[in-house]
């Protein structure tokens, strides 16, 4: 019998990619989209469009008795912005689809829930910290927490920095400070050699899938990131070849205390005038990300791809 996941947020770069891998995998979806329907969704078979708004509890309660699933992906990552409308966003519909009864709901967190500092191969285990005044992996914890103590079923999908074809968020912003820069910067003490966590998009939609499929990572959290490491560095000049060619770049590296003065005056101003995007980079969020090792075991990831790729796909895209 066919299974019916409802996907938050699929208008999205990570929806999208996880509306496809699910119905790869045989599943019906109910693919909910806040405002814009992308045209690549709209040509999707085996789908159903919905538009709504993920943070009314009225509407979402709809969906009660008419999935099985719910990959709830819909959500606001930013380093700028207020508790408030983080707390309404990142958290509220939590609450709202852990009353909806399905079989397992598989949310996406962050990497960032195990704090923005040096890490060596951290786990799973790794105990969960708030990153100081910084609202998005705050409710990203306390949703995860909502989860364990009031859902039966779930699973916890926590990806690093997502990057593929279609990204329009990461590569883009990094793309935009490079075009008015002559200079690659790096901050502190690892002078641009500290891992940079790429998790491809295609790794978090396999991830997704087979958390759904097979009950063995049941009421557990899973790591999304590439098995390759990259190093910040490295990351810059790839995004920098690919958008400028002709354009040659001197590595430079500034004391940490300076990027933190930069990134509190961006984040000041951007929050003051309730800026959607910063007003220059690097942020006080982002200039940690950037100048710190994030380097975390994928080896969950893998088995649950692993498991995945046995099975024979329904369809093909």
């Amino acid at each position: 019998m066919q299974k019916t996941v409802l996907v938050t947020g699929a208008g999205g770069f990570i929806g999208l990619n996880v509306v496809k891998m699910y119905i790869r995998y045989g599943f019906k979806v109910l693919a909910l989209v806040h405002n814009n329907v992308p045209q690549e969704l709209k040509n999707l078979n085996n789908i159903e469009i919905i538009q709504g708004d993920v943070t009314n509890e009225q509407f979402m309660m709809q969906f009660s008795g008419k999935v099985d699933f719910v990959a709830h992906i819909a959500g606001l990552a930013s380093d700028i912005g207020s508790d408030k409308i983080f707390r309404k966003i990142n958290f509220e519909p939590i609450k709202y689809l852990s009353k909806i009864p399905i079989e397992k709901i598989i949310y996406i967190s962050s990497s960032d829930v195990y704090g923005i500092k040096d890490f060596n191969n951290a786990d799973e285990n790794t105990p969960l910290i708030e990153f100081p005044k910084n609202p998005y992996p705050k409710y990203k914890i306390i949703s995860e927490n909502w989860l364990k103590n009031n859902c039966s079923n779930y699973v916890i999908i926590r990806p690093a920095a997502v990057w593929g074809e279609g990204d329009k968020t990461l590569e883009n912003r990094v793309a935009e400070f490079l075009k008015i820069s002559p200079f690659i910067v790096h901050f502190g003490k690892w002078h641009g050699k500290n891992r940079w966590p790429l998790a491809n998009v295609e790794n978090v939609a396999k991830t997704m899938v087979a958390v759904t499929l097979f009950n063995s990572f049941d009421r557990q959290a899973i790591t999304i990131i590439d098995s390759e490491k990259t190093s910040i560095d490295e990351y810059y000049k790839k995004i920098a070849k690919k958008y400028f060619p002709e354009k040659k770049y001197k590595n430079i590296t500034l004391p940490f205390f300076i990027g933190k003065i930069i990134g509190f005056i961006s984040t000041f101003i951007s929050n003051v005038l309730k800026l959607k995007r910063p007003v220059f980079d690097p942020t006080f969020y982002a200039v940690h990300h950037v100048s710190s090792n994030l380097d975390f075991s994928c080896d969950k990831m893998i088995k649950a791809i692993n498991l995945l790729e046995q099975i024979n796909t329904k369809s093909q895209l």
